[in-house]
């Protein structure tokens, strides 16, 4: 079972009952109707549609946890914050007394999109093959260090990460998030940009994997040892 940390994250509770709407109002991704037990990926967008984190989303039932990277942790709470105001939203961050570790390369029992918990652990199944576990550091439930197999992984399925894609400076369609935008929910925060280029069709690119013996001009995001991801025009 190849598993991972995802040392460089942060996991933070919400509690109220305005957190599925006031999350809706600033993510690319429909989160409104999210029901117990089960699990979406969103980015958290300012007005001009730049990414202030890309996040995955728990319902835990009387809570959501939200997971997201540390890096951006603080610049998201600097966004969220103001923005409460008199909504029913608060945030607490666990980050101290929780591991998160990702499940790859492997098929489970848990059913696609749901989360649940199995002897402390929370399996969050996000894709057909990758899981987020979330547990506490008493639970011993690590992983090794996100090395080379992990991003050779990511190049074969062409899946985006922090820090080589999914940067402050990306909207959603420059970095392979595209399908983690909702084309037809309410608004939300920096909707209209991502409206316009989508109708225009102008602007939205695509990741690839392109074998290194082929590269030319395309920008590498990561470099694995026969292909690498790049971003191109769609």
């Amino acid at each position: 079972m190849p598993k991972v940390a995802f040392s460089d994250c942060y996991v933070t509770i919400w509690r109220g009952e305005d957190c599925l709407s006031f999350l809706d109002g600033l993510s690319s991704n429909q989160i409104v109707n999210l029901k117990k037990n089960q699990v979406i990926q969103s980015s958290i967008l300012d007005k001009n549609a730049k990414i202030i984190d890309f996040v995955t989303i728990l319902h835990l039932g009387g809570f959501l946890a939200i997971v997201g990277h540390e890096s951006n942790f603080q610049s998201m709470l600097d966004f969220v914050t103001p923005k409460i105001l008199q909504s029913d939203v608060s945030i607490t961050d666990i980050s101290k007394l929780n591991d998160v570790a990702i499940i790859f390369d492997e098929e489970n029992s848990i059913p696609m999109a749901t989360c649940q918990t199995i002897d402390d652990v929370t399996y969050a199944r996000i894709r057909r093959d990758m899981i987020y576990c979330i547990a506490g550091k008493k639970v011993n439930f690590g992983g090794d260090n996100m090395g080379d197999d992990f991003h050779e992984w990511r190049i074969t399925n062409l899946i985006p990460w922090y820090e080589y894609e999914i940067n402050s400076k990306s909207i959603p369609y420059s970095c392979g998030l595209n399908q983690y935008v909702h084309d037809s929910k309410g608004c939300y925060t920096g909707q209209e940009i991502l409206t316009r280029m989508r109708t225009r069709n102008r602007g939205i690119k695509v990741l690839k994997s392109i074998p290194n013996s082929k590269l030319d001009k395309e920008k590498v995001t990561t470099k694995g040892r026969e292909k690498s991801l790049v971003i191109v025009n769609q």
